[in-house]
């Protein structure tokens, strides 16, 4: 009798200790997962296609620019009054997709609505450390068309998006994505980075490809190559955008046939 009352004890106390670690076991992984996902750092989406509601710009109009970068961070864009008043304006590369999963919400209006205009255009995808570079080119590619591009695709590759590696990795993984974007399309593709970052971590092993290249106080220059494309601000004031925007002009000599998509 006192060994059939040993024996639920111990039955017990086991059942209690199974209950015990799988319950620390699962917030563990609770603890993990909201660590990994951020839930804090998420980024407001903009989805109404009506903002901004006005103008939160100020100050002087920028005039001396050949190109601009968007993305839904512009928001609404007035594309009659953009390139009515800004007939310098050459070329504009629009964000489509980020890692394996994001879609620019305004990428396909935006697309369209300067292609319709007569603009010069072209795609980028940026750049990030959570998913495999054939993930990340398989979301790209899919929300693209391909014949419709003007310009050489973009790869945006930035301290934000691979916060994670080293130079190796970064390397590594741009050069997996660059060799899948041609493998794919028959084409490389231009990196975008600015200057700081691309002495540190690309610099020269990169040197061959197309470079668009971002310093806000002085023209960029990198030994034994040169870049096509200047981003000389991200706070540029223009017509038709009621956010401020990226602000390219092209290295003396270049033209936008340099970098167009070969048809």
């Amino acid at each position: 009798m006192i060994k059939r009352k040993h024996r639920r004890k111990n039955q017990k106390r086991n059942k209690y200790s199974i209950w015990w670690w799988l319950c620390a076991a699962l917030a563990v992984l609770v603890v993990i997962l909201i660590i990994d996902i951020k839930p804090w750092r998420k980024h407001r989406i903009v989805v109404s296609d009506q903002w901004p509601y006005n103008d939160i710009t100020k100050g002087v109009y920028t005039k001396d620019f050949d190109g601009l970068d968007i993305s839904r961070h512009q928001g609404r864009i007035h594309w009659d009054e953009l390139v009515e008043k800004n007939p310098q304006l050459k070329f504009v590369y629009i964000k489509a997709t980020e890692g394996s999963s994001v879609v620019d919400p305004f990428y396909k209006k935006n697309f369209k609505a300067a292609k319709k205009r007569g603009l010069l255009v072209g795609s980028y995808h940026f750049l990030t450390y959570r998913t495999s570079m054939e993930r990340q080119v398989t979301n790209f590619l899919d929300h693209i068309d391909l014949s419709k591009q003007d310009l050489l695709l973009l790869v945006d590759v930035e301290k934000d998006g691979t916060r994670e590696w080293g130079r190796e990795l970064i390397q590594k993984n741009l050069a997996e994505f660059i060799r899948l974007i041609k493998e794919r399309t028959g084409h490389y593709p231009m990196i975008y980075t600015n200057e700081s970052y691309y002495h540190k971590n690309l610099y020269p092993e990169f040197n061959r490809y197309h470079l668009f290249i971002a310093n806000y106080s002085l023209s960029p220059e990198i030994p034994d190559t040169k870049h096509d494309i200047w981003q000389f601000s991200k706070r540029g004031r223009v017509h038709g955008i009621w956010t401020y925007v990226d602000i390219n002009q092209l290295r003396e000599g270049v033209t936008v046939d340099d970098f167009k998509m070969p048809k």
